[in-house]
């Protein structure tokens, strides 16, 4: 959680993409990186139960899914979400390059879902087809880098220190991690700048513009490009 945090609003020596932005943190995922659906769905309740009090206007979810069919309280507790003018990000899921890739979790049109960068050929090679084009609830929606990104590390945080190499710690507090689940806050602080330029932007307005800017890249996220294309308050008036 605290590699994810930091690459979206880090403002230390890896500053992240929006780093004035403010965020809430629920932890839904043990010390070994495990979780499940339930404590999912739980989260995404309280985030619509408090969003209002806490000014909640992106939801990220760096997590993944084993669930080929998809879990049907987690799809519709994210729609309710989106529904409510609440962006959601979520990873579009992560698995050896060799092997098909997860799914996202949830599985849903009502969400942004995003891939590494580096997996789009290992993706093509799984699925058969362009991962960009396809229209497929297993295709991320728009890419991120997600390979050997910055961000801080908590103390406590064993997960990374049993899977990663420690060679992955650049320096005191700080580490280099892998996967969906750093491309996905990138793409969550390009919708918090933009909501900070223009506070009116609905979820879709958001993806609209995201994708749109991405497409010219081949689907690589693009903030400057996306916040171009975002109307300021000023020029809406």
């Amino acid at each position: 959680m605290t590699h994810v945090t930091g690459i979206l609003c880090a403002n230390g020596a890896f500053p992240g993409i929006a780093p004035e932005a403010h965020v809430v943190a629920l932890k839904i995922l043990d010390e070994n990186g495990q979780g499940n659906s339930a404590h999912a769905v739980a989260a995404l309740r309280w985030i619509m139960d408090n969003a209002v009090k806490y000014n909640i206007k992106v939801a990220n979810l760096s997590i993944g899914s084993n669930d080929k069919k998809g879990n049907r309280a987690l799809r519709e507790a994210v729609e309710r979400l989106w529904q409510a003018g609440i962006t959601v990000v979520a990873a579009a899921g992560n698995a050896d390059r060799q092997r098909s890739f997860d799914p996202p979790a949830p599985i849903s049109p009502a969400i942004l879902t995003v891939g590494a960068w580096e997996d789009r050929e290992a993706y093509a090679r799984s699925v058969k087809t362009s991962p960009f084009l396809a229209a497929d609830d297993l295709l991320p929606d728009l890419w991120a880098p997600g390979e050997q990104i910055p961000s801080v590390l908590a103390p406590q945080y064993r997960f990374c220190l049993q899977n990663r190499s420690r060679e992955n710690i650049i320096s005191e507090g700080y580490i280099l991690m892998s996967g969906t689940s750093m491309a996905t806050p990138m793409v969550s602080g390009a919708a918090a700048l933009m909501l900070e330029k223009d506070p009116r932007l609905s979820p879709k307005d958001i993806k609209q513009i995201l994708l749109g800017c991405a497409l010219r890249k081949e689907g690589l996220l693009d903030i400057d490009a996306a916040l171009a294309h975002t109307p300021s308050v000023k020029q809406r008036r």
